[in-house]
């Protein structure tokens, strides 16, 4: 199934429901993940990051003491061991409109809700791979853009904040004075 060689690298899955690690655990074998570790929360997920650098974290949403969204919150403002910038997909049963706005606004990448597929993993790995986004940094938010669409703006570029995308910052094109 996969058209990308994945044995290479390395992904952290954090979910607290047995059944649903095992699950997660049989779809990164099958995607010819080269490594995965399971841990049962998001506080040992801090933890194993220390001593494991991943490349991908995937999470579940609701875990004690630290569930997903506050977990990805973490990593984005730097509180973790892990690169601000590792792709995030987070995994929830719950699929309100406020939860995943809620997990984008934390600054996941992707979203995947249960039940889960093998294809499903799959098209959320690829989405990151063929569409990776600039990371933005603001004053409340460092993460992925938001925005799916790049809308076309007739107007002078006006915004301010930076582009971040993997580690290297550029300004906006053109601030708006003197342009």
């Amino acid at each position: 199934m996969a058209e990308y060689d994945l044995s290479q690298i390395k992904v952290l899955v954090a979910e607290d429901y047995a059944p649903m690690r095992k699950l997660l655990g049989q779809i990164l074998f099958e995607l010819n993940v080269g490594d995965f570790q399971m841990v049962a929360s998001g506080k040992e997920a801090i933890d194993y990051l220390a001593d494991y650098p991943a490349d991908l974290l995937l999470v579940d949403n609701i875990m004690d003491p630290i569930g997903g969204t506050d977990l990805t919150r973490m990593v984005r403002a730097g509180k973790t061991p892990a690169d601000r910038h590792i792709p995030i997909i987070m995994v929830s049963g719950e699929t309100s409109k406020d939860l995943i706005i809620d997990a984008r606004d934390a600054g996941v990448n992707e979203f995947l809700a249960k039940p889960i597929s093998t294809r499903m993993v799959y098209q959320r790995f690829m989405n990151i791979i063929e569409n990776p986004r600039a990371f933005v940094e603001t004053d409340d938010f460092y993460g992925p853009d938001r925005r799916r669409r790049q809308m076309r703006f007739p107007g002078l570029e006006r915004r301010r904040a930076a582009y971040v995308y993997q580690g290297a910052t550029a300004s906006p094109s053109g601030s708006g004075e003197g342009d």
